[in-house]
């Protein structure tokens, strides 16, 4: 048989007939980065191969052929977030008990350290499974507070960036691998926090994440979430164990409005606060809620994960060493990278930044195209820390183009279903750990937010840990959670008349 043997390691795996190198890395639990899902185009699971780097996912050797794998394109080796973005934004209830207090900071949990000091706290693990990052909050069961806090990359990104390629992969039989994967990034942060407070029992584990995230947590099939009329296993709360421990899974929206939104609409209130009201979940899907007097009404616009660093050429996740801030002055690029630590790539409010940046400084048109010196060779950001340059494409343009117009295209297509104008609207919530760094202006000025909103969006964090925190806090925040799901309805962006129309006119940057 044929054998794929790994020089560093000097390890032979046996390969399947039919399979890719990828494949075969793969099924050996190599973390290889298939941000296209195998479709051979974003070229981050290159391996050398007789001294010449190549896709291992379109490398299919010949029966008789042996293949030696000199060095990976990627490191082996598991990302770590360097924060938890907005779990202390926003007060997630009004209750004034002490039960009821969830929105305080890992820092006052500090000060109040010495009170507890001998007693054993029992706790609950609230985690926000995203498709590019998982977060957890250690929350304690008597006050509410935020214990301690941990983050990792979804390692479901093997298999490609976006909700359909994992969809894609688990019809076709990784459904097993894929859950096997959420498991243990979970069980790996659970692990992380009960080395930082060993004075803790967690006594249950709360997860909130879209439709697909959910569904591969639990092993169920995904094929109905692929094909119209797009139906769901379950929407409903459910409930499992991991390590014995007791979890639950809360309740979603629709197949493509999870229940990361019903939670984020349990965070900031929306049944309570001014309307009407929108939330904007800016993930890899875009998700949005309007809240009006009597009723909700959600959507999903396929933004695809250029907001998040996928997809670019140079894009990571948000870890130490991305570029995260970016000033451009003239034709030259000045920029901050999270952790002070040297660049690696650029992350998600670095592409914002990076972006505006190019077209306020005309060096990209309207329509999205570089100048003519970039157009080859891309424009130079930042050095890594052995002098490679990391440059940004006019692919990578075109990408947070298809992003910033699914978005755009997605709010006004939402409010004209509602028959309301961006006038009317009092408050955006902007969520996800991106939005709580990123600039609504430059946001406003390349497209990706509705100039008319600016002055009324607040960057809101990490709702959907917000809300998982406030969902396993108290059963009047369960009860609430469950009214809004019962009020919300949702809609598809594609069965909308003008959608195609209106999304390719908002390619273009403002004039």
């Amino acid at each position: 048989m044929l054998k794929l043997r790994i020089g560093q390691l000097h390890q032979d795996i046996t390969m399947q007939p039919g399979e890719s190198v990828a494949q075969a890395l793969l099924r050996k639990n190599y973390k290889v980065p298939m941000a296209c899902g195998g479709n051979g185009t974003c070229g981050k699971c290159k391996v050398e191969i007789d001294g010449t780097w190549v896709n291992s996912c379109k490398i299919y050797p010949e029966p008789e052929e042996d293949i030696v794998i000199s060095a990976f394109g990627w490191e082996e080796s598991r990302e770590e977030l360097t924060q938890i973005a907005g779990v202390e934004k926003i007060n997630i209830t009004r209750q004034t008990s002490r039960k009821e207090q969830i929105n305080r900071t890992e820092s006052t949990a500090q000060e109040t350290e010495q009170e507890v000091k001998r007693q054993t706290r029992k706790a609950f693990l609230a985690v926000d499974i995203g498709t590019t990052t998982i977060a957890a909050a250690l929350v304690d069961k008597e006050t509410g507070m935020v214990l301690s806090t941990a983050g990792c990359g979804n390692s479901q990104r093997i298999f490609g960036q976006d909700v359909l390629s994992r969809i894609k992969a688990s019809v076709a039989g990784a459904g097993e691998r894929l859950k096997a994967l959420i498991r243990q990034d979970i069980l790996s942060l659970l692990e992380e926090i009960q080395k930082k407070r060993e004075d803790v029992v967690v006594e249950h584990i709360y997860i909130a994440g879209n439709t697909t995230m959910e569904h591969l947590f639990m092993g169920d099939s995904c094929e109905g979430l692929g094909k119209a009329p797009f139906t769901p296993v379950s929407l409903m709360e459910r409930k499992d164990s991991l390590s014995n421990i007791p979890v639950t899974l809360l309740p979603g929206i629709s197949a493509f409005v999870g229940a990361d939104i019903a939670a984020g609409m349990l965070a900031c209130r929306m049944d309570e606060e001014e309307k009407p009201s929108l939330l904007l979940d800016l993930g890899t899907n875009g998700e949005m809620v309007l809240a009006l007097e009597d009723k909700m009404i959600a959507t999903s616009a396929p933004a695809g994960p250029a907001l998040e660093g996928g997809n670019i050429s140079c894009g990571v996740a948000s870890v130490a060493g991305a570029v995260s801030k970016v000033r451009v002055i003239g034709e030259r690029a000045i920029t901050g990278t999270i952790g002070n630590a040297p660049a690696t790539g650029i992350c998600g409010t670095g592409v914002l930044e990076l972006v505006a940046g190019l077209y306020e400084n005309h060096i990209i048109d309207a329509s999205g195209q570089m100048k003519e010196k970039y157009r080859e060779t891309g424009f130079p950001l930042a050095r890594t820390k052995d002098g490679k340059q990391i440059t940004f494409t006019q692919q990578d343009i075109r990408e947070v183009q298809l992003a910033k117009a699914a978005i755009h295209s997605g709010i006004e297509l939402l409010l004209e279903y509602a028959g309301i104008s961006m006038g009317e609207i009092k408050k955006v919530y902007l969520a996800g750990g991106f939005g709580v760094y990123l600039d609504v202006h430059k946001a406003a000025g390349i497209g990706l937010l509705p100039a008319e909103l600016e002055k009324c969006t607040k960057a809101v964090g990490n709702t959907s840990l917000q809300g998982c925190i406030a969902y396993g806090s108290s059963e009047e925040n369960k009860s609430r959670a469950e009214e809004m799901i019962k009020k919300c309805k949702s809609i598809n962006l594609a069965e909308q008349a003008d959608f195609e129309e209106r999304y390719v006119a908002n390619m273009n940057f403002p004039e």
